[in-house]
């Protein structure tokens, strides 16, 4: 695993493990660069547990995050949904025959999830460690078997991009930034808190796009509120639902 020791300096992370995780918390105590089970939890803002096969994290307020794709308390397993009519699956091309997508900002996995019941094959980048190890469990416990071949990246997605371009097979790149104003439906009040605490604002969202531009792919996605500004100039089209749109970028 890597170390991410500079990624959590403004609020500190500590692990709280049961006997049975003890294993998995040394694991993830390497890559945060943190301790586990420390004898005062006081000094930490965040704290990570691993309780047997369950992980999830609390704030110091106690507020919590988890990601299970099985429990489903997002709505992941989207029912009813009308496949290559959805205004994602629309944007990202696939009439057209577009399949395999780079998601730039995973988050809580939503919107990765429902392309992969989509029939996409997603490639996830995730820059915030703590979400990054909550996804990776969470795809490692899942007992769906469409999820099993989703491939997740922990990288700032500027970097990815700059590092990666040429060497990728994807058609399309998706791409949901966080900005003060923007609100994540999905998720309950206190979760939400816990999440823009872990994920911040995406200040270069805007050259992250741009270098998402300069990809050999066929178009370029971006979820935007529906009265939000265009994050660049040059959008093609844009799938318009009642919350959301998808600006879709042409690039080849």
């Amino acid at each position: 695993m890597s170390v991410v020791s500079d990624s959590l300096n403004s609020k500190k992370i500590c692990i709280l493990s049961d006997e049975a995780g003890l294993v998995r918390a040394a694991q993830w105590a390497e890559f945060f660069q943190c301790p586990v089970n420390p004898s005062s939890i006081d000094d930490y803002f965040f704290r990570f547990h691993v309780e047997g096969d369950r992980v999830y994290v609390r704030d110091a307020e106690k507020r919590l995050l988890e990601i299970d794709f099985d429990k489903n308390h997002l709505d992941y397993e989207r029912r009813g949904h009308q496949g290559k009519n959805e205004l994602i699956a629309k944007a990202l091309g696939y009439a057209k025959g577009c399949r395999k997508v780079l998601d730039l900002s995973v988050g809580m996995g939503i919107d990765s999830v429902f392309l992969m019941q989509l029939n996409f094959q997603v490639i996830g980048v995730e820059r915030s460690p703590v979400l990054y190890a909550l996804l990776k469990e969470a795809f490692a416990r899942t007992e769906k078997q469409y999820l099993k071949s989703y491939q997740l990246h922990f990288a700032d997605a500027l970097t990815f991009l700059r590092e990666n371009k040429g060497k990728l097979d994807v058609d399309a790149i998706y791409f949901d930034p966080m900005y003060p104003h923007k609100k994540k439906s999905a998720l309950p009040k206190q979760e939400m808190v816990v999440f823009r605490d872990l994920v911040g604002h995406d200040a270069d969202a805007a050259e992250v796009l741009k270098e998402a531009l300069t990809w050999p792919v066929r178009r370029v996605v971006v979820k935007r509120p529906m009265k939000a500004e265009e994050l660049l100039p040059g959008v093609i089209h844009s799938f318009e639902g009642k919350v959301v749109r998808y600006d879709s970028y042409v690039v080849g």
